[in-house]
């Protein structure tokens, strides 16, 4: 993902609303939103080259996790699979379920909002290793350092603030993706843009409604899937 916004009990008939658009290369393969299939209880799209995932629901436990990367630095290959920190943090197990501070960078340049016990919390490694608990309201991440100002993920925020103060309808959120302009949230190219954009909906009884849209290159519409599930 490369903007997303979380609003954490602030709607009315949504105490959890996530929204984001996932920007990557076209020719990068993934799958669709899916429950996957290996037992783990994760419902996510999924990278196929790393096997990690950008943004998803632990169904047993409701943990939600969504991660960016972080402009200005060269990937390193040779280091940890950010996707692959997302999927421990969704289930809860593994080497990096519980990371400290000095475990992020092992990872390249990412920001990452994790809930889970009600609890939200903001991880990152730019500009240094933090993680930090985030109080109830509507925060935004981008490609940027969290350390300075992105207006491309504050147009998004406030979009979504305006939805969360007001108890309307979120579904219109997907529409709002596809926002171009200045600053663009949406973004449309051949080789490189926006492939997904992603709506999570969490009622207090732990009702799950999930809608993921896909893009392919210039932009274009190739699917959507809807899914509706109860966590536990």
């Amino acid at each position: 993902m490369c903007v997303v916004a979380l609003a954490r009990q602030v709607h009315r008939d949504w105490p959890l609303i996530l929204i984001g658009n996932r920007d990557e290369f076209h020719a990068r393969p993934a799958a669709p939103l899916h429950e996957w299939d290996d037992g783990s209880g994760i419902v996510a799209g999924r990278d196929l080259q790393a096997g990690g995932a950008w943004l998803g629901v632990h169904r047993p436990s409701g943990r939600v996790v969504v991660v960016t990367n972080v402009r200005g630095a060269m990937p390193d290959p040779a280091k940890e699979s950010r996707g692959a920190l997302v999927t421990d943090l969704l289930r809860g197990d593994g080497r990096f379920a519980d990371p400290a501070a000095e475990d992020l960078p092992r990872f390249n340049a990412f920001n990452l909002f994790a809930v889970a016990s009600g609890a939200t919390r903001l991880l990152t490694n730019r500009p240094v290793p933090l993680i930090m608990p985030l109080d109830a309201g509507v925060h935004a991440l981008a490609n940027e350092p969290v350390d300075e100002p992105c207006p491309r993920a504050e147009r998004l925020r406030l979009a979504l603030e305006a939805v969360a103060r007001e108890d309307a309808d979120p579904e219109g959120l997907l529409d709002t993706l596809t926002a171009e302009g200045d600053p663009a949230l949406f973004l449309r190219g051949d080789l490189y843009g926006t492939r997904a954009s992603t709506l999570v909906l969490i009622a207090a009884d732990g009702s799950v409604r999930m809608t993921e849209r896909r893009y392919e290159a210039g932009g274009r519409s190739i699917g959507t899937t809807a899914l509706e599930f109860r966590i536990g």
